[in-house]
């Protein structure tokens, strides 16, 4: 691993759970210098001083670039994109719309600005192979970014998130979440990949790997062994 580097930030997706927990952590992190915040509405942290480091924008997710110039993105050194269907994956529509087209400007509007770096909250379920349409449309996506003419791609594909109290998150738009409420003995016996994930860990693993792995190839994928190596839970893979 490298030394410590300082890093200006974006977050598309900062007002949901994963994404807001991102953000804290990044105004938190000494390392972060800026995070800036592409978003339908602003996100306060008024109990943090650190909050000095936001940089708000506000984004049209449905025209192109987000509705932004390049310029507002100027400087940054890592993009964080973690939009997510409201609805979870039960609108198909819902999905597509943003988990596709919204994902796909916002990496348009990274790619203009000159991003060298982009992370990509995908889950485990992608695959543009697939018959069900959201894990097609994830895996579609994942394809089309990398495609992009970005660095560093990080894919980050956990299968579900855990809240606090270890429970699966609300809304988190995973199919494991179906999964483990309805035969939660049986999940547990899936490969690695599948096992749900805390959203604490999910986000510490995203943004230490910015500040501190190198990537073995332009396009990485970090699934649940991955995701746990950068945090330092190799033991309890």
């Amino acid at each position: 691993m490298p030394g410590y580097r300082l890093y200006k930030s974006a977050v598309a997706g900062a007002t949901g759970r994963i994404g807001k927990a991102l953000t804290r952590q990044l105004l938190l992190s000494p390392l972060c210098e800026e995070a800036h915040i592409v978003a339908r509405r602003k996100v306060g942290f008024p109990e943090l001083a650190a909050s000095a480091k936001l940089r708000h924008h506000v984004a049209d997710f449905g025209a192109d670039v987000c509705g932004l110039q390049a310029s507002a993105l100027k400087g940054v050194d890592a993009a964080f994109c973690l939009l997510g269907a409201r609805s979870g994956w039960s609108n198909e529509t819902d999905v597509v719309a943003v988990e596709r087209d919204a994902v796909l400007r916002f990496a348009r509007l990274c790619e203009a600005a000159g991003i060298p770096h982009l992370s990509l909250l995908s889950s485990a379920w992608a695959d543009p192979s697939r018959a069900l349409p959201f894990a097609r449309v994830q895996g579609e996506t994942v394809e089309a970014v990398a495609a992009m003419s970005f660095a560093r791609i990080s894919v980050f594909r956990p299968s579900a998130a855990l809240g606090p109290d270890g429970r699966l998150e609300p809304g988190s738009g995973f199919l494991a979440n179906a999964l483990w409420q309805s035969v939660p003995v049986a999940a547990q016996f899936l490969p690695n990949r599948y096992r749900p994930m805390a959203l604490d860990d999910i986000v510490l693993a995203m943004r230490l790997n910015v500040e501190l792995c190198d990537a073995s190839e332009r396009v990485e994928m970090m699934d649940y062994r991955d995701m746990m190596m950068v945090i330092g839970k190799a033991a309890d893979i």
